[in-house]
């Protein structure tokens, strides 16, 4: 549909820069640097208007590694966000991936997420992905530049390989503009979560992305279970300790508890037909809807209910397709 806007993700750990980004983009701060998941129109950001679409849609998609929120929640998030996109026809242009040039080292909490970000997309959406790093005012460039080389031959290479690219963005305006100006002019691309949500009919936990995020949790589930047993031999000896050892006793006993059981709730609630659901709830909005009712700010409107849609964003749309 000519007139329906496009929409780019971005993803990365939390800190790297995202909302930061999203706000240079902008030229003005239209994202809460550190929220979760919100929505950001740049207003008619000339640059970005007459080289390639009048309008699009920046997500700032929280981190998986989110002290206070579960990875198995920010899939369900995400996931619930890309079937409500692909549902309604808005244009996908790529995802934004972004990368801290001024961490040391490549952790483990790095690479699960750029795992899941991997299994999100798919081999066939590799060449809309667009491959960042961040931060290099905050590092010295010789230092920087072999970093970003070991990401690239190393931590990086098999989705380069694929035909995803890899850009630094500076820090400015110009910078993150040349950065969506990379996939504004790509295809509209269609990530292996959605074909298997919204296509396939798979519950959550079914696709490549849940399943790893499943498995994580196994193994999390399995290391909890060996440290109550571990606590469950030491039970008699902590106990002829007196009331105190037997108090924190109870306190590491309940804690253990606590977590394996949240693990499994976890692993639940990635057992849903995400797909289904979202286009039920799509069609049940629509229904609230005047058949007179233009589709795009109709599109948007019911956008708003699986990502925060910022106040009068409906109205630029409108007047951008000169309605």
């Amino acid at each position: 549909m000519a007139d329906m806007p496009s929409m780019i993700i971005v993803m990365g750990a939390t800190g790297a820069g995202k909302s930061y980004f999203i706000n240079q983009l902008a030229g003005r701060e239209v994202v809460q640097e550190g929220a979760s998941l919100d929505s950001c129109t740049p207003s008619k950001a000339p640059n970005l208007q007459s080289t390639y679409l009048h309008k699009v849609l920046v997500i700032d998609t929280p981190g998986f590694d989110d002290s206070n929120r579960p990875d198995s929640e920010i899939l369900t998030e995400i996931a619930r966000l890309l079937a409500a996109q692909y549902e309604l026809g808005v244009q996908l242009k790529g995802v934004i991936y972004i990368h801290r040039i001024t961490d040391v080292r490549y952790s483990r909490s790095a690479i699960k997420i750029f795992e899941i970000f991997k299994k999100i997309c798919g081999d066939r959406a590799m060449k809309n992905n667009l491959l960042v790093t961040s931060r290099w005012s905050e590092v010295d460039q010789a230092l920087g530049s072999d970093r970003e080389r070991q990401l690239k031959e190393k931590f990086w290479s098999y989705m380069l390989n694929k035909g995803s690219n890899m850009s630094r963005f500076h820090g400015d305006r110009d910078s993150a503009i040349s950065l969506v100006s990379q996939l504004l002019s790509k295809d509209t691309v269609v990530l292996e979560l959605q074909e298997e949500l919204v296509d396939r009919g798979k519950n959550l936990d079914e696709t490549a992305a849940g399943v790893y995020v499943s498995d994580n949790l196994d193994k999390m589930k399995q290391k909890y279970q060996e440290e109550l047993s571990a606590l469950a031999r030491l039970r008699q000896e902590l106990l002829e300790h007196g009331q105190a050892a037997r108090r924190q006793f109870q306190r590491d006993w309940e804690a253990e508890r606590n977590r394996l059981r949240e693990a499994n709730e976890q692993q639940v609630s990635l057992q849903r037909p995400v797909g289904t659901e979202v286009r039920q709830e799509i069609k049940e909005k629509k229904s609230g809807h005047s058949t007179l009712l233009a589709f795009v700010p109709a599109a948007i409107s019911i956008m708003g209910m699986f990502v925060g849609i910022p106040p009068g964003v409906t109205e630029i749309f409108t007047s951008w397709i000169g309605m």
